[in-house]
């Protein structure tokens, strides 16, 4: 697309000057840039989700990334265009063939779009698809902003440092805010003094354990005594655990429980292992994801998918609005929620005081909506 451009003219008299200096003030002016034809086009945005909408964290987080572009101005259909992909991979497409393929064809579809601005949610969507078209179509960069993501992105080449990343990707770190969800448990649970943590052993799962044990200013202010940090495959040492447990520990904090295989492995339903954990388990249980307690677990304190997305769609405005993402830092936003199931809490004879639900973010009536 050409710009305007102003094509100095041989002055053929004192009139045909005094047009062209007419023309050339009115339309022109030393400090402004060039107009671009499409300037009033909408913006085109692609997302890219490591999971499907199916699982909670990836809808609130995709409904916060547009409430966050709606609170800088921007309104979805007047100011810019979304495709978003699903890649499915926590339940789905979990084995690495399977992934690659789903990054395939998200890229595939990211480039027929032709995206002014790319989302990316969570570890998998990071590596597999923001990172991997950043290298592979470096004269081609996208802006890119991520969310949800455990691990240390300056491990990718992409990315130079947290403070200044360098590149074309920035966004949101997702750290468990462990000394919130251990304060918070003390209060409700004053006599508890021994706690394990469980997580299956999906993807940025290690990379949380590996935070949480090399913590050491947090582990020397945890009101609890941390018997151990389990990361299971499969749903039958899941139950093993939780059973081994009854008698050792005070509470279960729960990562997360939405890949744990079964025998023939397959991924079991979540909402089995819920079943099974108000069934079989009597000690209280602490969600370290804000929205676990949607699905069953008795108390969540953690990071809000809602609060996140609306962090990171912020983000995303202010780089179509000209901010450079190589100089945004990649920070942990701190957005968390404490959440609450009464369904969970009468099953397990425990009452908490009005006041705690006050001041919750959300309480639940019911055990994942049934």
């Amino acid at each position: 697309m050409a710009d305007r451009q102003f094509i100095p003219r041989i002055a053929l008299g004192l009139a045909s000057l005094l047009v062209t200096l007419a023309v050339a003030v009115a339309c022109d002016s030393p400090t402004s840039a060039p107009t671009d034809a499409s300037a009033d086009e909408p913006h085109r945005i692609f997302v890219v989700h490591s999971y499907s909408g199916e699982f909670s964290w990836t809808r609130e987080l995709h409904q916060g990334i547009i409430q966050g572009l709606a609170q800088e101005g921007l309104a979805r259909d007047r100011d810019y265009q979304l495709q978003t992909f699903e890649m499915d991979t926590r339940i789905t497409f979990t084995g690495p063939q399977q992934i690659e393929q789903r990054a395939d064809e998200a890229l595939e579809a990211l480039r027929a779009f032709e995206p002014d601005l790319l989302f990316v949610t969570d570890d998998v969507a990071l590596e597999h698809v923001a990172v991997r078209y950043t290298e592979e179509s470096p004269d081609a960069p996208i802006p890119t902003v991520f969310a949800g993501v455990n691990i240390d992105p300056t491990i990718y080449a992409p990315i130079a440092s947290l403070d200044k990343p360098g590149g074309t990707i920035t966004g949101a770190l997702e750290r468990i805010p462990h000394t919130e969800a251990f304060a918070t448990a003390r209060r409700l649970f004053p006599d508890a003094a021994r706690v394990v943590i469980l997580a299956d052993a999906g993807p940025g799962a290690a990379a949380v354990r590996t935070a949480f044990r090399r913590d050491d200013q947090a582990a020397a202010a945890r009101p609890y005594e941390v018997l151990d940090f389990l990361l299971l495959e499969t749903f039958e040492e899941w139950k093993g655990a939780v059973i081994d447990y009854q008698d050792k520990a005070d509470l279960i904090a729960v990562v997360n429980f939405h890949q744990l295989r079964d025998a023939s492995g397959a991924i079991v339903p979540p909402a089995d292992v819920i079943d099974w954990m108000v069934a079989e388990n009597n000690l209280p249980e602490l969600g370290l994801v804000a929205d676990w307690a949607r699905d069953g677990i008795l108390v969540a304190v953690g990071n809000s998918g809602l609060k996140t997305g609306a962090y990171v769609g912020a983000l995303g405005a202010d780089i179509l609005n000209g901010a450079d993402p190589a100089t945004i830092p990649i920070v942990d936003p701190k957005q968390t929620d404490t959440n609450f199931n009464l369904a969970r809490a009468r099953s397990l004879g425990i009452d908490f005081a009005p006041s705690e639900l006050a001041e919750a973010d959300a309480v639940f009536e019911t055990i994942g909506g049934r």
